[in-house]
């Protein structure tokens, strides 16, 4: 009995110190470096988007070409090149906004907020239009430090604004304070979606994410994204980021 409680107090002991140096180590400063390493003044990238309706049988997807620029943190346009069924389809992200252009119709829709955790109409996948909207990750989420190794930190993401999500978890390198993985939760189905970084590349001087593959742990489908051209800090039309002109 000695013997087991002396277990016990080690245990406890290792735990209460554990605890102990998460606490004094300081979140913000991982978050707002995550926020500066990710961070251009813009963007102009070139991509493919393969949707998987069964994650497991690799045969069976949709390869469609997407066309990106971003502006700052918050900003973004996307246009689907191909295939012709979608060839023309727009989304803008604007500082918290999203509006989409539908060429079958000729029409543009502003995304409301309850919307925001649907996939994109005529395209579908596994990316929802609040996944591929931008925004600093210190002023969506509120974090705390999990666990800490050598290698990595696990940190909890609670939503301050409203969110499709209850919480998210993020791996993120200690080296390079790249996110290798985001475990998204909802509070209807749990553990949902994981996105999954499988490759990093070094661009333009700048170590960034070219293979990452979105997974959906409800539906058992899932959304790959290759970045094949990216450039960074170059100029770019005002236009792809004003509501009135960006499906002109």
């Amino acid at each position: 009995m000695k013997r087991i409680v002396t277990r016990t107090a080690i245990l406890l002991s290792a735990l209460f110190i554990s605890v102990s140096l998460f606490a004094e180590e300081d979140v913000l400063p991982i978050i707002r470096k995550m926020d500066e390493v990710g961070q251009t003044s813009s963007s102009i990238a070139k991509m493919s988007m393969l949707t998987f309706p069964y994650s497991e049988d690799n045969s069976n997807y949709r390869d469609m070409k997407v066309l990106a620029y971003g502006k700052g943190e918050d900003n973004s346009y996307m246009e689907f090149i191909s295939p012709k069924s979608i060839k023309g389809l727009r989304i803008l992200s604007l500082e918290g906004n999203q509006w989409v252009f539908f060429p079958s119709t000729g029409r543009v829709r502003k995304i409301a907020a309850k919307s925001k955790d649907k996939s994109i109409q005529g395209v579908g996948g596994d990316f929802s239009y609040e996944d591929l909207g931008g925004g600093s990750m210190e002023e969506k989420y509120s974090f705390k430090i999990l666990s800490s190794d050598e290698k990595l930190w696990v940190l909890e993401g609670i939503p301050i604004k409203e969110s499709a999500y209850s919480k998210i978890l993020i791996t993120v390198s200690k080296e390079t304070y790249q996110s290798h993985k985001v475990e998204f939760y909802t509070e209807e189905d749990g553990h949902k979606k994981d996105l999954v970084t499988e490759e990093f590349k070094t661009i333009s001087g700048r170590l960034m994410p070219t293979r990452m593959t979105m997974l959906n742990l409800v539906k058992q489908s899932k959304t790959v994204v290759i970045i094949h051209e990216a450039q960074y800090d170059v100029p770019i039309d005002e236009k792809y980021f004003n509501p009135m002109r960006f499906y002109k």
